[in-house]
């Protein structure tokens, strides 16, 4: 398949872009294992591999994604978060990348890549929601990612796919997390959807501050679980 094959799909005339020059690209894992190394000088104790539902603690926070429906039900506390399969297609190595090259995205459909050392990286949602736990890569969709990036980003025209992972998002139903006390001692730091990592300096400081009864530094009555009692007033609807 090339781009010409697919050329409806596409987006042809642009017709107006907005550049976030200084937004940045981070390293998920390299932040984790630095956040995990000053907590460890701070006398924090980490536990890896250990069920969270059998440690005795007066506070208990759920933060763990796709997962936290299931630690949340041995609270007797129902979260609406269920799991969504997502994948990443990295490109093979591509000569005179530029280092300036922003993340480019559509917004129309949701198509985008970024840079990634040598290589791009792209993401799209899937034609159809894979919800459930299987961490599976769907090669169906290669070639259309393909086209959609030599279409886009001619000097990629050559390239080829080298690898490609699959994860989970842990979505709600409006796409926004649930933040607070859920129930006695019990708070919730879960349901992401997709913007987790950037949302989570934020969150982790209200959280902490209300947790120790201040009054959190951001407003997170808009992010409680009460709110799916009604209808949700702000639902998302860009999801990448």
């Amino acid at each position: 398949m090339n781009a010409g094959e697919v050329e409806g799909l596409f987006i042809d005339d642009v017709l107006g872009a907005v550049n976030c020059a200084t937004d940045g690209v981070a390293d998920p894992p390299a932040v984790t294992r630095e956040l995990v190394r000053r907590a460890l000088k701070l006398g924090v104790e980490v536990r890896e591999g250990t069920a969270a539902e059998t440690l005795g603690a007066d506070v208990l926070v759920i933060a763990c994604g796709p997962w936290s429906a299931d630690l949340a039900a041995k609270r007797d506390v129902e979260l609406p978060i269920r799991p969504l399969c997502r994948q990443l297609i990295q490109t093979a190595p591509l000569s005179d990348l530029p280092d300036d090259l922003p993340m480019v995205l559509e917004a129309e459909n949701g198509f985008h890549f970024r840079r990634r050392g040598d290589c791009l990286v792209l993401a799209m949602v899937d034609p159809e929601p894979r919800w459930g736990f299987e961490e599976r890569v769907d090669e169906s969709l290669f070639d259309d990612r393909l086209a959609r990036l030599h279409h886009r980003y001619p000097p990629a025209r050559e390239t080829t796919i080298e690898r490609a992972w699959a994860g989970l998002y842990d979505m709600t139903p409006d796409a926004h997390p649930i933040l607070g006390e859920v129930a006695d001692g019990v708070f919730a730091a879960c349901g992401f959807s997709g913007h987790g990592f950037m949302q989570s300096p934020a969150v982790g400081r209200a959280l902490a501050e209300e947790i120790l009864g201040e009054s959190p530094s951001i407003d997170l009555s808009p992010y409680r679980l009460d709110r799916f009692e009604d209808d949700a007033t702000f639902p998302e609807e860009l999801v990448l």
